[in-house]
């Protein structure tokens, strides 16, 4: 198809040399004819073409991961909570694990390592969220920083309510 626009392509200066009146009337009408024949026909021929390779989307969003590592300390007394923590997320019985304490006691390390430790341990877990919560958190901002690890994050979603919010976290997790 290309060698054959190609050729159209270079025959056109010599077409429009058979023109006269100012390329309003040709010298050869036939030859004319056949010549707007022949482009017309590829005219079709490359629409046609271009119409096949149009798609929509060329590529999906890469998914999210399913685990973000995140850097860590490790203190080695900690070993013993992490294993803790780690039978209780695999406890099929236990549906909330609670951890607190004072404020530099470690419970963001420990969690920080509970998080790296789903990347490299086989788990029943689609996707791992870390969504740090202080004691004066914006709901809002907290359902936004969870609805982007599940796909949620278009203007659309940004401006639900918190309960819209609440309603549609809740029907994916």
């Amino acid at each position: 198809m290309i060698t054959e626009a190609e050729k159209l392509n270079a025959d056109g200066p010599q077409q429009m040399n058979n023109l006269c009146l100012g390329g309003c009337a040709s010298k050869n009408c036939l030859s004319s004819y056949k010549f707007g024949k022949k482009v017309a026909k590829m005219l079709k021929k490359i629409n046609d073409h271009r119409s096949n390779g149009a798609f929509e989307k060329v590529a999906e969003s890469q998914p999210a991961a399913s685990v973000v590592v995140r850097p860590e300390e490790r203190p080695i007394s900690q070993e013993s909570m992490i294993e803790k923590v780690w039978s209780c997320i695999k406890d099929k019985d236990v549906g909330v694990i609670g951890l607190y304490g004072l404020g530099g006691v470690g419970k963001t390390t420990l969690l920080t390592q509970i998080n790296n430790k789903f990347s490299t341990t086989p788990n029943d877990f689609d996707v791992i969220i870390w969504a740090l919560v202080s004691k004066h958190s914006d709901v809002g901002k907290i359902q936004d920083r969870i609805g982007g690890n599940i796909g949620f994050s278009d203007a659309f979603w940004k401006s639900k309510s918190v309960d819209e919010k609440a309603v549609d976290i809740h029907g994916v997790l």
